[in-house]
């Protein structure tokens, strides 16, 4: 499978290659949900459904393929061919059924069951795509853009949810105009995960709040770092200015990442991540 690439948001992958809903034989289809997060046991079977609705006034036909994935610091997802990464669910992963028809305003499940093996990796992730196409194309023009391919991620991990291992390793600040770029660079330490979401104050030098904001939400794989970025909509003036970052993690606690800088000439520098 070529490379392609995506943004995963919160809520897991959503791919939508539809032609507009408007479009006479355009396909209109959903999949519920678009992520799932298991933790078992090593060497523990699990088993979820995937549904897929169709929303159209015609029959469609699925196909169901599954992918790895991997994501860059910035956040930008690729695709890659089943099996090519480290942390894969190849031979893991079994969906049934591969291939079926659903009729219109109707929905199917397709059952797709996951092993966690007891070495290698102790978090997996991937994605099962479901390509949607009309039963007969009565509108030979659109081709095979009168398609739609939908994502559900999983990741089945053996570390339990609670344990979260975050870390704030920076922060970076970028002109934009007469306004700033903040990053939140956060790395995780662990082997599970996690999911962050967060709040961004700036302050100026007497401590009087200028601007706030809220933080993209998103996941930071194993081992990776990932950088959060808000961008700041109001104009500044030259002074010295601090930023304060609040997290939700998913672990017990808040952490608070803060940075300074002058500006404009952007002389920064980062403090330390602390508790409230």
């Amino acid at each position: 499978m070529p490379n392609r690439s995506w943004s995963l948001g919160f809520l897991g992958l959503a791919l939508a290659l539809a032609a507009p809903p408007a479009a006479h034989g355009a396909v209109m289809a959903q999949v519920v949900p678009v992520k799932y997060a298991l933790t078992c046991r090593p060497g523990e079977v699990v088993a979820r459904d995937v549904e897929i609705a169709n929303q159209g006034d015609a029959p469609v036909v699925v196909r169901v393929t599954w992918s790895d994935w991997q994501m860059d610091d910035d956040g930008e997802l690729t695709l890659v061919r089943e099996g090519s990464t480290p942390n894969s669910l190849s031979k893991l992963v079994e969906c049934e059924p591969r291939e079926f028809s659903i009729g219109p305003h109707e929905s199917r499940h397709v059952r797709v069951t996951a092993r966690m093996p007891a070495d290698g990796p102790a978090t997996r992730w991937g994605v099962m795509l479901s390509e949607v196409k009309p039963a007969s194309l009565t509108a030979p023009a659109l081709g095979s853009r009168a398609s739609a391919q939908l994502g559900t991620t999983f990741y089945l991990s053996r570390i339990p949810a609670e344990i979260v291992n975050a870390e704030v390793v920076g922060m970076t600040f970028k002109a934009l105009g007469d306004s700033v770029a903040v990053g939140v660079q956060i790395r995780n330490a662990g082997e599970r995960h996690y999911y962050v979401a967060g709040s961004i104050a700036l302050r100026d030098s007497t401590g009087q709040e200028v601007a706030t904001g809220t933080l993209p939400t998103g996941v930071v794989l194993p081992g990776r770092t990932r950088t959060f970025r808000w961008v700041c909509g109001a104009s500044l003036s030259p002074g010295r200015y601090l930023a304060s970052a609040t997290l939700d993690t998913g672990g017990p606690e808040l952490t608070v990442a803060e940075g300074e800088f002058k500006w404009p000439a952007l002389r920064a520098r980062t403090l330390a991540a602390r508790q409230p």
